[in-house]
């Protein structure tokens, strides 16, 4: 776990929120979201109709509609292009010859501002917001 100066002082330097930096902290963020706020389903390509079929529940909503909420369009995704380069640089991190642009682009992978970790924008999470995601224009 990263403490608090480190932390701030990391962010300072980078211009970078933390966990897209130091992926213990992202790992410590998603089982958070995981935990806490349903973060998943795990495998996006997989049916997980017992997963939709809980955010419909919650949500007041059939599965269908559940399916469409998505991070890649909430409103806390963040795909700026400022974002998507510290989550490259994080990726990129003492690992010479990694493509992280292609991991970004593989995994659809934006960062999410309410619970701070990179996430993928096939899944979904108990927060989602309508009118995202965050671009270039909205920052």
């Amino acid at each position: 776990m990263v403490n608090k100066f480190k932390q701030f002082i990391i962010e300072q330097e980078t211009k970078c929120p933390i966990a897209t930096m130091d992926v213990n902290v992202n790992v410590e963020n998603r089982q958070h979201a995981i935990d806490e706020y349903g973060y998943g389903p795990m495998n996006p390509m997989e049916n997980n109709e017992e997963f939709w079929q809980e955010k419909a529940d919650m949500w007041g909503v059939d599965t269908k509609m559940a399916k469409t909420s998505l991070c890649e369009n909430c409103a806390a995704f963040n795909i700026s292009d400022q974002m998507r380069a510290c989550i490259e640089k994080g990726i990129e991190q003492g690992q010479q010859g990694t493509n992280a642009m292609a991991v970004i682009e593989k995994a659809d992978l934006g960062y999410c501002e309410l619970l701070h970790f990179k996430c993928a924008g096939t899944r979904t999470c108990d927060l989602w917001l309508t009118n995202g995601p965050l671009d270039n224009e909205d920052l």
